[in-house]
């Protein structure tokens, strides 16, 4: 994986982890934990689309579909709960990591063949294990609408499970992560 790719992927996963550390916990409300989590689903959602149309092997093309269609369900129905709690989800002003998303899909967009599944395994490593980090230490714990903590708490489980999927699929395809 070339050096401008991590670059922009530890940056993405830094502002991930920046925005819920336990000691900004304290300070986030639903709404706001709503924006964090709809963003994580959109963001894996374009990322999972790249990987469906780019994937060279058939492991990540399946993986990838997976996280779409899962995702896109999990998106829709944490805006049903949204609406229901009245909240829009909008994020923090100037979090950036839409420029961050931006980046890491420009890189990945950049590769093609062996090289992107590679580098859309490890990605996909690297994400799900700092959204599931995020969720069950800051996330969840502050969370005070009990409809919304509930759906988290159901789809927590899916997150784990494509975890365990991206790495079977690599250590399937002999990648290191």
């Amino acid at each position: 994986m070339n050096a401008l790719f991590k670059t922009g992927l530890c940056l993405m996963l830094a502002l991930v982890a920046v925005r819920a550390t336990p000691a900004v916990a304290g300070d986030l409300d639903d709404e706001t934990i709503f924006a964090i989590f709809d963003q994580a689903n959109m963001a894996d959602i374009a990322t999972g689309r790249l990987g469906w149309k780019k994937g060279e092997s058939e492991e990540v093309r399946a993986l990838a579909k997976m996280v779409v269609t899962d995702h896109s369900a999990v998106q829709r129905m944490g805006r049903d709960v949204a609406a229901k709690m009245g909240v829009l989800g909008t994020p923090p002003d100037g979090d950036g990591s839409w420029a961050a998303q931006a980046a890491a899909l420009e890189k990945l967009d950049k590769l093609s063949g062996r090289e992107f599944d590679e580098a859309y395994l490890r990605y996909e490593i690297a994400y799900h294990t700092a959204v599931i980090e995020a969720i069950e230490t800051t996330l969840l714990p502050a969370i005070e609408d009990a409809d919304f903590k509930a759906l988290v708490e159901k789809v927590l489980p899916g997150f784990k499970h494509h975890l365990a999927a991206t790495r079977q699929a690599a250590d399937a395809m002999g990648v290191g992560y």
